[in-house]
């Protein structure tokens, strides 16, 4: 066992996601007393739930992934389960699930997945961005964004990647300072009030009783019925969740979005 406390955030990318993860560690957690250790999933949040699922849960993530590939194997050398105090994982939303199997057709995976990544000192909490990673760059300063911006229709996921960098006043996630972050975070609020169809920024209150993974999840389905997904990055939320209200009062300005002006819904 080592004897400095780890955190592990479980990715699936190798690019874009350790460099968010890597901005985060330096802006928020430089004067911490733990270690972050980025774990690239190397495979879709899909198989790793699948092996996890296939085994009862009884095997840990942390030694799934120490067998899932040789840089694991060595990121991991001489720690295990239990010098990680929280694992978090963070994924993008496959739209069509189809990499799972006929025998997952007709379930709901990422409910299940939800349910079954839902504590950090257990198997781990998941966050999901809609549709990927890219979200987190595709805001606005003090604005939750134009009707046409708010959502990406399925048949346009392959080019997200484009049409969020066309758009974005900070392409680059490795130069993201505090008061990016705060602006992230503070439309973060207005996008997640206006997801839900308030007008009035919810306050931090609102969220904490209201506000979840699983919750952002059960409204994106039901927009995945009119074949869009509501744009809205995990990262502002995964901050939000650790640091709570101290964070949301010095990020979050504004009180009302632009539901009402811009009839987003």
């Amino acid at each position: 066992m080592a004897d400095k406390d780890y955190k592990a955030f479980i990715v699936e990318g190798e690019a874009r996601e350790p460099q968010v993860i890597d901005n985060i560690s330096r802006v928020f957690f430089y004067h911490s007393n733990f270690k972050v250790i980025t774990l690239p999933a190397g495979e879709n949040i899909y198989m790793l739930w699948k092996r996890l699922k296939e085994d009862d849960f009884d095997t840990d993530i942390i030694e799934v992934l120490r067998e899932s590939n040789q840089e694991i194997q060595n990121q991991l050398t001489g720690l295990s389960r239990d010098d990680f105090s929280e694992v978090y994982l963070f994924f993008d939303y496959d739209a069509h699930q189809t990499n799972l199997g006929s025998a997952y057709e007709n379930e709901d995976v990422v409910g299940q997945m939800l349910e079954s990544f839902d504590n950090e000192t257990e198997n781990g909490k998941l966050y999901i961005s809609y549709p990927m990673v890219e979200a987190l760059r595709d805001f606005e300063p003090g604005s939750c964004g134009v009707s046409s911006n708010c959502y990406v229709a399925i048949d346009d996921l392959a080019e997200y990647k484009t049409i969020s960098a066309s758009r974005s006043l900070n392409p680059h996630f490795r130069d993201y300072d505090i008061d990016t972050w705060k602006e992230i975070i503070d439309v973060f609020a207005m996008k997640v009030s206006c997801m839900l169809g308030q007008a009035e920024v919810v306050s931090y209150e609102q969220y904490l009783d209201g506000i979840s993974p699983g919750v952002i999840y059960s409204v994106e389905k039901n927009k995945m019925i009119e074949q869009r997904v509501f744009i809205l990055s995990a990262f502002p939320e995964f901050l939000v969740d650790y640091f709570g209200m101290r964070l949301w009062k010095t990020c979050v300005k504004h009180t009302r979005n632009q539901l009402d002006n811009l009839l987003c819904n």
